[in-house]
C-alpha cells in the first residue's frame, strides 16, 4: 500500500505542468444512511433513528497540489474530519471533471492515518483505503453543495463486501495560483 501511494506521488509530480495551483476544501457532511455492497449487489442498511432522524455536521477539510489533465483536475494531498474533540487525517487523492456547473468527484484515500485533538497526536499505517464519489453543484466560484457517498474497504479482512455511508454535504473550495 505504501508503494503504491509513493508510486501515485511520484507520478503526480513528475507530470504536473507548470501551472499547477494550491487547492483548499473546508465544509461539512451530514451522513444521511448507510449501506453495504456485497458482491456486486447494495444494500441500505435500516440504522433507526441515528442517521435518518438526526443531523449530524462532521467537519471536514483538505488541501491538496492541483493540476489539470485535459478536462480532468487531479490532486494529491491530505483530508481530515474532525468529530470535534478527536480529528483524523489521512493522504488522499481526487479527481474532477465539470459539466457546466456541475461538478463529478473522486477521491481515494487512505494507508497512512494520524489522530490529533485531547488526545496526544498519534499516527498509524494499514491497509485501510475510503473510496468517496460525489456530485457538487456549483453555486459562483468556491460554494458546492452535494450528495455522496464513502466506502471503507479492508482488504486484508474482505474483498468482497465494502460498507458505506452516503452523506449530503457543503464546501467552500479555494484555488491559489
Amino acid at each position: 500500500m505504501k508503494r503504491a501511494v509513493f508510486v501515485l506521488l511520484v507520478l503526480a509530480l513528475a507530470f504536473a505542468p507548470l501551472a499547477a495551483q494550491i487547492r483548499l476544501d473546508a465544509g461539512v457532511t451530514i451522513p444521511r444512511g448507510a449501506g453495504l455492497i456485497d458482491s456486486g449487489s447494495t444494500q441500505l442498511a435500516d440504522l433507526g433513528e441515528v442517521l435518518s432522524s438526526w443531523i449530524i455536521p462532521l467537519p471536514e477539510a483538505g488541501i491538496y497540489y492541483q493540476f489539470r489533465a485535459g478536462p480532468v483536475k487531479l490532486g494529491v494531498g491530505a483530508r481530515v474530519f474532525t468529530f470535534i474533540l478527536v480529528s483524523v487525517l489521512w493522504p488522499n487523492a481526487i479527481a474532477e471533471i465539470d459539466f457546466g456547473p456541475v461538478t463529478l468527484m473522486g477521491q481515494l484515500g487512505g494507508g497512512w492515518f494520524g489522530a490529533f485533538g485531547v488526545i496526544p497526536f498519534t499516527t498509524t499505517t494499514g491497509n485501510v483505503l475510503f473510496p468517496d464519489l460525489s456530485l457538487w453543484y456549483r453555486f459562483g466560484e468556491s460554494f458546492r453543495i452535494g450528495i455522496g457517498a464513502v466506502g471503507l474497504m479492508l482488504p486484508d479482512i474482505t474483498t468482497d463486501t465494502i460498507p458505506f455511508l452516503w452523506y449530503l454535504g457543503g464546501k467552500f473550495s479555494f484555488v491559489f495560483e
